[in-house]
């Protein structure tokens, strides 16, 4: 009865945060203006500019984020887990960071624009700085792909007599098309609802997250801005119905063989140097925020100056930085318990109600960020919890739930599946068995997810934007203001600021693996010497 209950509560909870808003959003349109806005020049313009730079980034960033996959787990590049680090760090930093980050270095009086006449704004600007932004995800969902290939297959495809390209597409490509096809379709997402670089780095070519934000932010027209959020929403429920129907090929054993990687100079040396290419790009790139933020002024005098620090500081940033570090401690904390909670009744208790428990922690890949902004600002206006704390977590855990839930259902589906037998049968409560076993056992799991919850709150702005106020406005939504207002060294400033903030925290979450794994070698070599 308990765990009926405790069922219902976790499906009430996601139904009242994920679908009464969006719900609510929609019977708020003014449907008699439907035709007239997107029969009009500026929404077929806003359109035909998302798909168009959207199509293209996404090629460009899959073959990116494979290019980085296939090196760190087909060749014998040295230091890989300090290379998979070093390629996740443009997700530290909201995306507006990284148009900046361009106009730094090509913009009118850019660093490198003065050796090369290059035009960074408009469509070339949002189709790179989208890349640099989205690329990690590609690469976090085929590099964990290779993990799950079976690579006794080569083995089979060897005494088969198939030659490098046949075992490509009969083995790798075999296991790796779902993950392939996911963070195509995860990419394209990204970059079709994400507005940080496009109001960067658009100028007067307006993509549809930015048509949306003008319509709400500047003229206040809320059903406008619901039409347009509903064609955001349409790349992202396609990606969600594929995700949960596809069928996926990636070998479940527990233990497989370690693939054996061949000697070749040649492949070595070249993909070595385009993986160490692309990242010196992108730390020239996160490097000009520090240079940006350093001078008096970028224009007209480039000496070196704390003139920029002391009016960000002197401006009441401590707030921003606490509502920012409270908020994304609260998500991170109150968000893990829920997901945590929910990928243990789908993927360990079996039943009708589990599964709707799965669709519903996943629903939320289906709605952008903004959107779901737009939606909780109609929701929940006239609600206790508008333009407090409360909204502000609430939204977040909502928006990055889905991500966590998975990481947590796929650990728990690899636990001992008579743990729960096991505990009946000896009398033994299921919530002690959870706190004495489960949890020591998911342990890197669970701190992945807290530190997921925790770097995204911080970083995130499209979710956020419409439910704040000036008590509770986070820290990225100063780089929107001193953006606006043309203020880049301050913009590059508070930046900064989140990537440290950031780096601090999955910088601690790699120690305390690190040194889970180290004694747990201690006690394996122990036993042995025993």
């Amino acid at each position: 009865m308990k765990q009926k209950k405790l069922n219902l509560l976790i499906i009430a909870i996601l139904v009242l945060f994920v679908f009464y808003p969006v719900l609510l959003m929609l019977i708020n349109v003014k449907w008699n203006t439907f035709s007239t806005l997107i029969t009009s020049k500026a929404f077929k313009e806003a359109l035909f500019n998302s798909l168009f730079v959207t199509i293209i980034a996404t090629i460009i960033s899959v073959i990116v984020a494979y290019i980085f996959s296939y090196t760190l787990n087909r060749t014998n590049i040295k230091h890989r887990a300090i290379l998979k680090v070093l390629i996740t760090i443009p997700m530290l930093i909201p995306s507006i960071s990284h148009g900046l980050g361009l106009i730094n270095l090509f913009g009118k009086n850019g660093m490198i624009t003065e050796l090369f006449s290059f035009d960074i704004i408009g469509p070339v600007g949002i189709i790179i700085g989208s890349v640099i932004y989205s690329f990690p995800v590609a690469f976090l969902i085929i590099d964990d792909g290779y993990s799950y290939i079976n690579n006794s297959m080569y083995d089979s495809a060897k005494v088969l007599g198939l030659n490098k390209i046949q075992t490509f597409f009969k083995v790798t490509f075999c296991y790796l098309k779902k993950p392939i096809l996911s963070a195509t379709f995860a990419v394209f997402t990204m970059i079709f609802t994400d507005y940080g670089v496009p109001l960067a780095l658009g100028g007067n070519y307006i993509t549809m997250p930015v048509f949306l934000y003008k319509e709400v932010i500047g003229l206040l027209d809320y059903s406008k801005g619901t039409i347009i959020g509903l064609f955001l929403l349409v790349p992202a429920f396609i990606s969600f119905i594929f995700d949960t129907f596809s069928k996926d090929y990636s070998s479940n054993e527990f233990t497989n063989k370690e693939y054996r990687i061949s000697e070749n100079k040649i492949r070595d040396i070249v993909f070595k140097v385009i993986t160490y290419l692309i990242l010196i790009f992108i730390f020239v790139l996160i490097g000009s925020f520090v240079y940006y933020a350093f001078l008096d002024d970028f224009i007209l005098n480039k000496t070196l100056s704390l003139t920029h620090f002391e009016y960000v500081f002197k401006g009441n940033i401590g707030k921003y930085i606490f509502n920012s570090v409270f908020i994304a401690m609260t998500v991170s904390i109150v968000g893990t318990i829920i997901a945590f909670v929910s990928a243990y009744i789908t993927a360990r208790v079996k039943g009708k109600s589990s599964r709707v428990v799965h669709i519903l922690s996943i629903a939320s890949l289906s709605i952008p960020g903004i959107v779901l902004g737009l939606a909780y600002s109609i929701g929940f206006k006239n609600t206790f919890i508008y333009n407090t704390y409360i909204i502000l977590i609430i939204v977040n855990i909502v928006h990055f739930m889905a991500s966590p839930y998975l990481m947590a259902y796929n650990a728990l589906q690899k636990v001992n599946p008579n743990y729960e037998v096991v505990a009946k049968t000896c009398n033994i409560s299921i919530f002690k068995m959870i706190i004495k076993v489960i949890l020591p056992y998911t342990k890197k799991t669970i701190l992945e997810m807290v530190s997921y919850f925790f770097v995204n709150s911080m970083i995130t702005i499209s979710a956020v934007t419409f439910l704040f106020n000036t008590n509770t406005m986070p820290l990225s939504l100063l780089i929107n203001q001193y953006e606006g207002s043309m203020m880049l060294e301050e913009a590059a400033i508070v930046s900064l600021i989140i990537l440290i903030i950031n780096l601090i925290v999955k910088a601690s979450v790699y120690i305390i693996n690190r040194h889970d794994y180290n004694k747990e070698v201690r006690r394996i070599e122990n036993e042995v010497e025993l």
